[in-house]
């Protein structure tokens, strides 16, 4: 009974992939509109594929996906390895295996903040779009960082000091102390802290980002959503005036 209260804030990996199957859903209702029907597709960042299964069974398209690490995140990744039947090639996004001009959709949904470099990603994803194509492109909001930032304190503290407390003789015990004050940044490794992603997330910032190779025809905000990661202490909002991502709905420059 302790153990089950102990580690009750935090989701099981069935839970995980539920929350973020509604949030992806939601998300997705909010861009589909945008995508053609029977048109070629590619997600950059796939995970396991789910975007390709809606692209395809909503409208569809003709999908493709590619990954550095297929399967290993993303809606699916827990509980099936049904992404191994789908089309997808295990590549970088800053180095798509594709002609150019071969897609009428580039999509990623919560990719950007993770690549090595955001400037090569958007360049290929231009590279490899129609010139009359759309890019979909979503990332993750300051609004989200900074509920991951109080989500961190409130349900994770005391399973951090029980970690650094088996941590104390071992070379990570300076990272486990610093995790009692400071989460770490969702873009972990390229950057350490959550503070980067408070300032780097912004929606204000991700303009400035994308439209240095795109031109943004339209800004959505699908919902304010709480950290899959942890029991959902209040629920989805659609509409919200908050957003926990932000999507960009783009043509080539």
């Amino acid at each position: 009974m302790i153990k089950k209260i102990f580690w009750y804030p935090t989701s099981t990996k069935s839970k995980v992939e539920l929350y973020q199957e509604r949030i992806r859903n939601i998300e997705w209702d909010a861009i589909k509109s945008y995508i053609p029907s029977c048109s070629s597709f590619l997600d950059v960042g796939c995970g396991a594929g789910y975007s390709l299964i809606k692209a395809r069974t909503d409208l569809d398209c003709e999908v493709q996906g590619v990954d550095p690490a297929p399967g290993e995140h993303g809606v699916g990744r827990f509980t099936n390895d049904l992404w191994k039947e789908r089309p997808i090639l295990k590549a970088a996004a800053e180095d798509l295996p594709f002609e150019s001009n071969s897609f009428d959709v580039v999509y990623s949904s919560h990719v950007l903040e993770h690549v090595d470099s955001e400037s090569k990603t958007l360049a290929e994803m231009s590279r490899v779009l129609k010139s009359d194509g759309t890019l979909i492109i979503g990332m993750p909001t300051a609004s989200m960082a900074w509920l991951a930032f109080f989500s961190h304190f409130l349900f994770t503290t005391h399973i951090n000091l029980l970690f650094l407390c088996k941590a104390f003789k071992y070379r990570d015990f300076k990272d486990r102390l610093s995790l009692l004050f400071t989460p770490r940044s969702h873009s972990y490794p390229n950057a350490k802290f959550i503070y980067y992603d408070l300032k780097h997330y912004r929606i204000s910032n991700w303009k400035k980002i994308i439209s240095q190779e795109f031109e943004i025809q339209h800004v959505l905000l699908p919902a304010f959503y709480p950290f899959p990661d942890y029991i959902q202490f209040f629920r989805l909002r659609k509409n919200f005036f908050l957003s926990s991502s932000v999507f960009f709905i783009c043509s080539k420059k």
